[in-house]
């Protein structure tokens, strides 16, 4: 074999195949075997480490991905932490009871049930954004928060809705 340049196909689009290389196309390929055999990445163990396969992720912004991810889930917080839904839930709702509530107790239960409502709202149109600005550059922890903030938070939706058809108008 030649190795001399007029000697080289200049169409030839193997690696090592360059003018002055002597190396087999087979070798290059044994080389990354070994290199991933010891501990280098591989489609299979970078699937393994959920690492993406594509570019880095870009540098988030005010109207990222991560940031309405972020905003759905501090919503959904509030709206899990600070109100009384699953209570007045089980209590109008659940047991069918309906006690007797002057005008003002009823707005007041009412307004609280329909605050928890539009955060729950709130918090699912935001990670549903979230999700809808995401792509394959998308940090994984963001498609994970925003997922399943949309899937709780439409469940805590549906028990404000169920809780405030079930309030006592309070006549």
């Amino acid at each position: 074999m030649s190795t001399s340049p007029e000697d080289t196909n200049p169409t030839d689009e193997t690696p090592g195949a360059a003018a002055g290389d002597t190396r087999a196309a087979g070798e290059t390929g044994a080389a990354a075997e070994d290199t991933r055999a010891a501990g280098g990445t591989g489609a299979g163990s970078a699937f393994l480490e959920g690492t993406p396969v594509g570019p880095p992720p870009a540098p988030g912004g005010l109207f990222a991905a991560e940031t309405f991810s972020v905003i759905g889930l501090l919503l959904f917080a509030l709206t899990t932490v600070h109100t009384r839904l699953f209570e007045l839930f089980s209590w109008f709702f659940l047991s069918g009871a309906a006690p007797s509530h002057s005008a003002q107790q009823a707005a007041v239960l009412s307004a609280e049930v329909a605050v928890a409502g539009g955060l729950s709202a709130l918090s699912v149109l935001a990670a549903a954004v979230a999700l809808f600005r995401g792509g394959a550059a998308t940090r994984a922890w963001s498609r994970w928060c925003a997922a399943a903030t949309v899937v709780v938070g439409s469940l805590m939706l549906i028990v404000s809705v169920l809780t405030f058809a079930g309030l006592p108008s309070g006549s």
